[in-house]
């Protein structure tokens, strides 16, 4: 996985914890918190900007809140959605590349029952509540949203919007969502950004008012994650795993000449590549040690592998081993599975952007 961030100008994150050893409340279900290491593990994988605006923010506080902010800065990484005073969380951070300036804004709509500060001088998250789910809440109205957008894309060619919304475990995005991410589209953003049903959603293409191409991720799944494959009690068959299921996505940022009307920056090439997640709870023995292994796979890099495997040992015959025999069950179960898990991802994804994952 980090090949792709490293291949990337700016690799980026939603970073759903806070970490703040210093004033840590401890964690449990619900409650996060996060060592250094975590931010400095991003940092050598190629992440270089994250998004610290989620329903998680607060776990550990304010002061664990602004804790988090400290590290973030001492590690060397931007981060969106979070800052000093309340002004300034709704301010975009930039980077810049072959002289194409891009702006980064990041917002949530969940708090988890928590709330910023009464003082606009103390840290804040960009917070758009929803109407009606949120009640007594402080946070921006989607018109202050609006001229937040407006205002980031004029300092930059090209704006990213990342936005944690959305119904946990729901298959489809909500209607005002979409509507709000249409009128951000509208006021200048290029990309939106999803997170937070931890499942995927659509990835939709819009035409702007103004003739520009947007691309909307309204829900990017899980990427690394310690939920169960039926976290969710209730879900039919057909959804058990989807907590295991993600992409990442690549895009590029382009200036296109476009002759008497001008050059306009706009969005290039997106690509999608599927992942699924390894977490089964199987402690992974090494030594006289158990270390508990999560991690994300590519799917369409690991299935070419798993086929030539199979077909290896299928051509064997009557020659197998005990051993083989039971790798070639185990092979063909494994190939099945994400089989099955790439069908059901791209049919809520659509394929139009799939692209295939680098090779190592």
């Amino acid at each position: 996985m980090s090949g792709v961030f490293k291949r990337a100008d700016f690799g980026f994150v939603n970073l759903e914890t806070p970490v703040a050893p210093a004033h840590s409340r401890g964690s449990r279900p619900f409650q996060f918190d996060a060592p250094v290491a975590l931010l400095q593990s991003l940092k050598a994988n190629g992440v270089k900007i994250v998004s610290f605006a989620n329903n998680h923010v607060f776990d550990q506080g304010h002061p664990g809140f602004a804790e988090t902010l400290g590290h973030l800065r001492e590690e060397g990484l931007q981060f969106v959605g979070s800052a000093d005073t309340a002004a300034d969380a709704w301010k975009p951070a930039f980077t810049e590349k072959n002289g194409i300036k891009v702006g980064w804004l990041g917002m949530t709509r969940w708090l988890n029952g928590n709330r910023n500060s009464a003082n606009a001088a103390d840290p804040h998250v960009a917070f758009i509540p929803y109407a009606g789910e949120v009640a007594g809440a402080p946070g921006a109205s989607v018109e202050e949203a609006l001229t937040a957008v407006k205002a980031a894309r004029e300092q930059c060619d090209f704006l990213i919007v990342s936005i944690h919304w959305g119904t946990e475990y729901a298959p489809e995005p909500r209607p005002d969502d979409v509507q709000l991410a249409h009128s951000f589209l509208d006021a200048g953003a290029g990309l939106i950004i999803g997170h937070h049903p931890h499942v995927l959603q659509a990835v939709e293409t819009y035409l702007t008012q103004d003739d520009r191409y947007g691309v909307i991720l309204f829900s990017l799944g899980n990427f690394l994650t310690n939920q169960s494959a039926r976290y969710v009690q209730g879900l039919t068959p057909e959804r058990d795993g989807e907590q295991r299921d993600s992409l990442m996505v690549t895009f590029s940022v382009i200036r296109k000449d476009y002759g008497p009307a001008g050059d306009r920056v706009e969005l290039g090439e997106v690509g999608i590549i599927p992942v699924w997640t390894d977490n089964n709870g199987v402690a992974v023995r090494s030594g006289r040690e158990k270390t508990m292994m999560i991690r994300p796979v590519f799917i369409d890099r690991e299935m070419p592998k798993l086929m030539a495997r199979f077909d290896e040992l299928g051509k064997m015959g009557a020659e197998l081993s005990a051993e083989q025999k039971k790798e070639l069950v185990e092979v063909n179960k494994r190939l099945e599975l994400l089989r099955r898990r790439r069908e059901l991802l791209l049919g809520r994804t659509g394929d139009e952007f799939l692209i295939a994952p680098p090779s190592q």
